[in-house]
């Protein structure tokens, strides 16, 4: 029996950080860490089984982690997707060079982000905030703003500051304390579309399922013949607004 490819986001769908912990027994699994080898993701017991099930699919990570953040998870990582789709690496571990060039084409098109870029992070306190841009092989693909200060509220008004200001056609995405802003090219579905049309070329039934936590997931969970969401999701929480079924 065919595997399906299964592709799915990490970070608050298979782990999260020690503040996002569930209030949960078990052991826990360092899924992730930092740059100084400091464990930086965890899975709980559950997510932990869920890793093990999925581990005997084809699982193909879509993440907005860059390559080099991306090399620091414990999990199967070619093929996958990066930086919000900005770059694909294919099954032998490369970065998919043809993808690469139609993402520097796509970027001519439109506003330069390193031309955007101080324009819209020039009059953020330093002290409070820390911002930079995304890049892949000097290419560069999004913004990140996080706040330096205790509690994510604090990133609510830059988050409505970036709304306002950015360029058209740009779009925000935040989750906690992170506030991604992105240009219009730039987007996971696109990738995902990528791949699994390569996929069904050589098997043109073969089932994809798309696994996700946030709207912006949403976008490549569309292209599959199953979504799946954590419970404490964003996109389970729109969900269940106003479900009666849910109570």
């Amino acid at each position: 029996m065919t595997r399906p490819i299964i592709f799915t986001d990490l970070d608050d769908t298979l782990f999260q950080t020690s503040r996002k912990l569930p209030g949960s027994s078990g052991e826990l699994k360092v899924m992730s860490y930092t740059k100084d080898n400091g464990p930086s993701g965890y899975a709980t017991e559950r997510q932990s089984r869920i890793l093990s099930w999925l581990g005997a699919k084809q699982v193909i990570p879509v993440t907005a982690r860059s390559r080099e953040v991306l090399s620091r998870v414990n999990i199967s990582q070619a093929p996958a997707i990066c930086s919000n789709g900005g770059c694909i690496i294919t099954s032998s571990g490369d970065v998919d060079a043809e993808w690469h060039r139609y993402m520097a084409l796509l970027q001519t098109r439109h506003e330069r982000i390193p031309d955007v870029y101080p324009e819209l992070t020039g009059r953020l306190d330093e002290t409070d905030f820390r911002h930079w841009i995304v890049y892949e092989k000097e290419l560069p693909l999004y913004i990140v703003v996080k706040t330096n200060l205790e509690g994510d509220k604090h990133l609510d008004p830059v988050e409505d500051q970036m709304r306002e200001a950015k360029p058209y056609g740009w779009r925000l995405h935040r989750n906690g304390n992170n506030l991604a802003i992105l240009p219009p090219w730039l987007n996971k579905r696109s990738a995902v579309e990528r791949l699994l049309a390569q996929f069904r070329d050589l098997d043109p039934h073969i089932p994809a399922i798309g696994i996700g936590d946030s709207h912006s997931d949403c976008g490549f969970m569309d292209l599959c013949d199953l979504a799946a969401t954590p419970t404490t999701s964003q996109v389970w929480k729109l969900l269940q607004k106003d479900n009666e079924w849910c109570s």
